[in-house]
């Protein structure tokens, strides 16, 4: 059978009016995709209003009744956006995660998918309904409502359109992937085309766009993949296996990633190390730039500002000196083809100089140089290195 999936974020089904452009937007989809399936998140800021109303219970509420809670708000989702369809005489199906078939590993809150059973999908499309799935939740071997994480149903779309053998469309506030953020930057280009890992790299180095975990999984099962406007009315950004060496620069984007967190650790002995970054792993702190104090008696390193109170007691909880400064951004270029082009490291750090521009550390991948700047400094890094790379 021949169809797509396609997913919309909370700020797309924010409203009944929303949902019924989105209905609209669907059902001519429809016409041309042949199939489709739809995956929706919670209506607006839904799951931030259950996590504050789950807080005035609790400081640490329970996982297991968290995810219990915080599925409720797709579910509203998906039973108006197939109201709005079947109220324009277009069949159409709710389903809840486990209704769908998202199998997953039995942890809470951040739980990953397992794999699809796409049996009941199938017979529901098999009536020429419209199935609209519910993003963000699973069900796992022991029958627990389970969901999974932040951006958890771009994950949810991409797992359906590989076990459906289908290309994958997700649908955003914006038109596609930009050269940098326009909100940063008002001459910001459109990307028409880029690669698996420099949107990966991209969706971990601070780009919003799309989940890291739904790239991966594009990646890995060859899920044709678009970013598009919500407005279903534009090209958006295609995502392939490999970008078009002959049509993009060396570095084709500035990503940037706010409220980071530096730590410094004054007295770090190397017996120490081990321990220390041990009790932070225990404690799920997501580690990333690290780097040693020339004279070898420190380390410093960053980390998301969400974690800053797990770093405290487990930092508190040992024998070592350490200061936690705030209001850090990550600004990073990225670009398939620094794998093989020498001087990319070079003109970043001479657009720092020339601009004089200080940074706090320094990282590299294949295709991505990063620098840790004070939130002041974020702007002029972004415009100097959008200046020295031609973005």
């Amino acid at each position: 059978m021949r169809g797509t999936v396609v997913k919309f974020g909370g700020s797309s089904v924010a409203t009944p009016e929303k949902i019924g452009l989105i209905a609209d937007g669907i059902i001519k989809r429809k016409r041309d995709a042949g199939a489709v399936v739809v995956v929706v998140s919670a209506m607006g800021k839904t799951t931030n209003g259950l996590i504050e109303l789950s807080q005035r219970i609790t400081a640490v509420p329970d996982k297991r009744a968290m995810d219990m809670l915080l599925a409720t708000g797709e579910q509203v989702s998906i039973a108006m956006l197939a109201m709005a369809l079947i109220e324009r005489n277009c069949p159409a199906v709710p389903l809840t995660g486990w209704q769908a078939g998202i199998l997953t590993e039995s942890g809470h809150m951040n739980s990953r998918v397992n794999g699809v059973d796409t049996t009941r999908i199938q017979r529901e499309l098999a009536q020429d309904h419209v199935v609209v799935v519910a993003g963000f939740q699973g069900v796992s071997e022991d029958e627990e409502i389970t969901t999974l994480g932040r951006g958890g149903s771009d994950t949810t779309a991409v797992a359906l359109a590989a076990a459906l053998n289908w290309p994958c469309e997700i649908y955003t506030d914006v038109e596609g992937i930009y050269t940098v953020d326009p909100r940063l930057h008002a001459d910001a280009r459109k990307i028409d085309t880029i690669s698996h890992d420099e949107t990966f790299e991209l969706s971990c180095l601070g780009a919003k766009v799309i989940e890291p975990r739904s790239v991966e999984l594009a990646a890995k099962y060859g899920v044709d993949l678009q970013i598009l406007l919500n407005t279903m009315d534009k090209p958006g950004t295609r995502i392939t296996r490999q970008s078009d060496p002959m049509e993009q620069n060396v570095v084709n984007k500035v990503s940037v990633l706010d409220n980071v967190l530096l730590v410094s650790v004054d007295q770090a002995p190397e017996e120490r190390l081990p321990e220390m970054f041990s009790n932070l792993a225990e404690a799920k702190v997501n580690i990333d730039v690290i780097s040693r104090t020339p004279n070898g008696e420190g380390v410093s390193f960053t980390a998301p500002m969400e974690n800053e109170a797990d770093i405290v007691r487990v930092l508190q909880g040992m024998p070592i000196d350490f200061v936690i400064r705030r209001d850090k951004s990550k600004v990073s270029v990225v670009g398939n083809a620094m794998r093989t082009h020498p001087g990319v490291a070079a003109k970043a750090f001479r657009a720092f100089h020339e601009h004089k521009l200080p940074f706090r550390q320094v990282s590299t991948s294949e295709i991505s140089i990063s620098f840790i700047v004070d939130a002041e400094t974020k702007h002029r890094a972004v415009k100097a290195l959008i200046e020295a790379y031609g973005l």
